[in-house]
């Protein structure tokens, strides 16, 4: 009885210890299958930005293209898109691709003031221009003296202060960097000068709701196109009153009515005579600096490609990748 006992002791022991063991593996496979799902899901993610990458870049490439308008561009958004779709489809479908180009985010860059030409230039016609233009914006006057004071201070090549604005050592007491001394290197920096962030909350909280981004530029010639200008820039630019390109602005689109297509047309003739004490500073063509911005989406992963090219030749002068798109 003793010898049987021990026998069924001993095999209750190895059973333990087969069970103990079959658990331990199976912890062990379940950890190594854990770990290769997410590898495999975190390379799945990897290729899946690559592609969006690539089908927003489609977009710059389809850019390029000079027999495009701004119009053009969300029918030739769909087109591509289809292509991209049929030409990535599997023998089991594939993951949606999608890409888009909106009028709107195809603009020519010389429609924007080139902010530092403007405050390197005359000094006291960037104080009118940008006076005319935050004015035009509904922007407090106070605030407008002050950051057109903070502007100029930032871009001179001296360490004195100008009007209102503050020494270097007052911008350090706020946690600000600045003035640099010297010209913007990107239009982010704005958001360091003293009054800025005040003033452009005053702008998009104001009646017109205004996104300063689309108004300012860094690039191009420092010529104002008035084939893609704003309407409120053109009146800033040319020290015009307030309305007085309405007229100007209906009759550009030419004679289809659509805005950003091939007819557009620049009437000189629907602006004042003031108009033409400018001619040096303005273009009346599209400009060849193009801005665009193009999202590609694959399997619901998103991605956005900012470029500025030029189109005669055609040449990406800049790219840029984008977590988002700015609205």
């Amino acid at each position: 009885m003793r010898v049987a006992e021990k026998r069924h002791g001993s095999q209750g022991v190895a059973l333990v210890i087969v069970l103990w063991a079959v658990s331990l593996i199976s912890a062990a496979m379940f950890g190594l299958a854990a770990l290769l799902q997410r590898q495999l899901g975190q390379e799945v993610a990897a290729l899946q930005n690559a592609r969006a990458l690539l089908v927003a870049e489609s977009g710059v490439q389809m850019a390029l293209n000079p027999g495009l308008f701004p119009a053009d561009m969300e029918a030739a958004s769909r087109e591509l898109t289809s292509r991209l779709q049929e030409g990535w489809r599997g023998p089991r479908g594939g993951p949606e691709v999608r890409f888009e180009v909106k009028a709107q985010e195809f603009r020519g860059e010389e429609g924007k003031m080139n902010l530092n030409s403007l405050l390197l230039g005359d000094r006291n016609q960037a104080r009118r221009i940008l006076t005319n233009l935050f004015a035009g914006w509904g922007v407090n006057a106070t605030t407008s003296s002050a950051v057109i004071d903070a502007l100029l201070d930032w871009t001179d090549a001296d360490d004195m202060t100008t009007g209102t604005d503050e020494s270097t050592e007052d911008y350090s007491r706020v946690g600000r960097s600045g003035p640099r001394n010297g010209p913007f290197q990107k239009l982010d920096e704005l958001e360091q000068v003293r009054g800025w962030p005040e003033l452009t909350q005053e702008a998009r909280e104001g009646p017109k709701a205004v996104n300063w981004r689309e108004k300012f530029t860094i690039f191009g010639t420092g010529q104002l196109s008035l084939m893609s200008a704003d309407e409120d820039v053109i009146e800033a630019w040319l020290d015009l009153n307030p309305g007085a390109a309405v007229n100007f602005i209906r009759a550009r689109p030419g004679p289809d009515l659509m805005a950003g297509t091939q007819d557009d047309v620049v009437n000189m003739g629907l602006l004042p005579p003031s108009a033409f004490n400018a001619t040096n500073r303005i273009s009346t063509t599209w400009g060849d600096l193009w801005r665009v911005t193009s999202t590609g989406s694959v399997g619901g992963v998103k991605r956005t490609i900012v470029a500025l090219l030029s189109r005669n030749p055609p040449m990406v002068r800049s790219r840029w990748v984008a977590e988002e798109v700015q609205p």
